[in-house]
């Protein structure tokens, strides 16, 4: 009978353990030692829900993803934590999501990916209130997406690009990189960003109050 119980309480015991990887609210933490504890970078998202930081992630390969998501439907909050790649002309991409769609991702800085993107996401996604510096692009989203309320700073190439059409980028502040703003036609509008560029606008429509350089644009 003892030995029955031991066994249930740690049964217990490893099942309380197993679920306080997740948040109370169901959201799914990300850490380095999580990372590591799952074989290394990219960290690979194949299940839709939220996720979320726990702590900065460093990738010191120079081909590694830092996160790469596999399903639709998945929200990432970097939780005002940062995504660091290893600088220089790098392959990997900070969070790769280009071939998903609806993903949101959100609070927190993603840097040094310098050969390719700080994030790459596909149709109808959400980025918002990311800090994304010295990559080689900043913010790319696909058809349908909101990317608002950003910095992209000294990206060598764009700092915010709709891969797409249909996209609505406001609020943003894109400085010293390559291209400000890059859209592929007119059915993309951005709408009150500040921009200070070699280039600060590709494509797209104006719906006012963007300011470039200091005048209006």
């Amino acid at each position: 009978m003892k030995n029955c119980l031991a066994a249930v309480f740690s049964a217990v015991v490893m099942f309380a353990w197993a679920a306080s990887a997740a948040a109370v609210d169901g959201t799914i933490e990300i850490n380095l030692a999580k990372v590591l504890a799952n074989g290394g970078f990219p960290y690979v998202i194949t299940t839709s829900g939220s996720y979320r930081l726990t702590g900065n992630l460093t990738v010191s390969s120079t081909s590694a993803d830092a996160i790469d998501v596999n399903a639709n439907d998945v929200t990432i909050d970097l939780n005002g934590f940062s995504i660091v790649g290893p600088g220089g002309s790098t392959s990997g991409n900070g969070i790769s999501a280009a071939s998903v769609v609806d993903v949101t991702v959100q609070n927190g800085t993603i840097t040094g990916f310098g050969g390719s993107a700080a994030i790459r996401a596909g149709k109808n996604s959400i980025v918002r209130n990311v800090h994304a510096g010295s990559n080689g692009n900043g913010i790319v989203a696909g058809s349908g997406s909101v990317i608002s309320d950003n910095i992209a700073h000294d990206n060598s190439s764009t700092g915010i690009n709709c891969n797409g059409s249909g996209c609505a980028i406001s609020g943003n502040t894109a400085l010293d990189n390559t291209q400000g703003i890059s859209a592929n036609d007119a059915t993309t509008g951005y709408e009150g960003n500040v921009l200070k560029n070699a280039t600060n606008v590709s494509g797209g429509t104006s719906m006012k109050n963007n300011v470039c350089a200091g005048s209006a644009c």
